[in-house]
């Protein structure tokens, strides 16, 4: 692992935006406390440069002292879609994690796939943890599409108090790739921009 790494911004294919963002439509309903504002699926994975391997189901807990809003919860989400995590489009993004963090072929990379939605008349945290961080060494967020929204900035932070040196509106396969045990992070209030529902479809990797 490339201990020096700090952030990098970029930028997935367009045709791979494409493909990734269909299988949003088929994320399940989501029992937990952040269920009513977003729906999301969890895997986790080896990736040696060419090939990704699943690892088996495990459940998702994170200690209080770092997710102040449903920490110490162990939380089971279904597996994303075996047709998406045998994509082009999936291994791609994969491989821009594993280039840019230099991360072992062995290094576990968990995956949350979450539509986060911003209906009528409401105002949605996406982060409602504030600016965190998330208790690993390397995280990706991969803004696949933003539809109908206000705000909802991606930011990153230099400690837990500090305003944001990145605030961005990332969309359509734009992403960030930080190191988690140096920066801090969140996401801006985000509403519908019209009367319609809209929802913000992300990948968060992290390592």
């Amino acid at each position: 692992m490339n201990t020096d790494f700090l952030l990098e911004l970029g930028q997935l294919e367009q045709g791979n935006v494409k493909t990734l963002a269909a299988s949003f439509d088929n994320l399940p309903p989501n029992p937990y406390v952040d269920g009513a504002f977003r729906l999301r699926r969890y895997s986790h994975f080896t990736f040696d440069g060419a090939q990704l391997n699943r690892l088996p189901t495990k459940a998702f807990v994170q200690d209080d002292s770092i997710n102040t809003y449903q920490g110490n919860v162990e939380r089971t989400y279904p597996e994303i879609e075996d047709q998406i995590c045998k994509s082009q489009a999936f291994t791609e993004m994969f491989n821009r994690f594993k280039e840019i963090t230099n991360l072992d072929d062995e290094t576990p990379i968990e995956v949350h796939q979450m539509r986060i939605l911003a209906k009528h008349k409401q105002t949605t945290e996406p982060a409602p943890e504030g600016v965190h961080q998330d208790g690993f060494d390397r995280l990706g967020v991969f803004v696949i599409e933003r539809n109908n929204v206000a705000g909802g900035e991606i930011q990153v932070h230099t400690d837990k108090q500090s305003a944001p040196f990145v605030s961005h509106n990332f969309d359509q396969g734009e992403f960030v790739i930080l190191n988690d045990q140096k920066f801090f992070h969140s996401a801006a209030a985000m509403k519908p921009s019209t009367d319609d529902d809209g929802y913000m479809d992300v990948f968060v990797l992290t390592a």
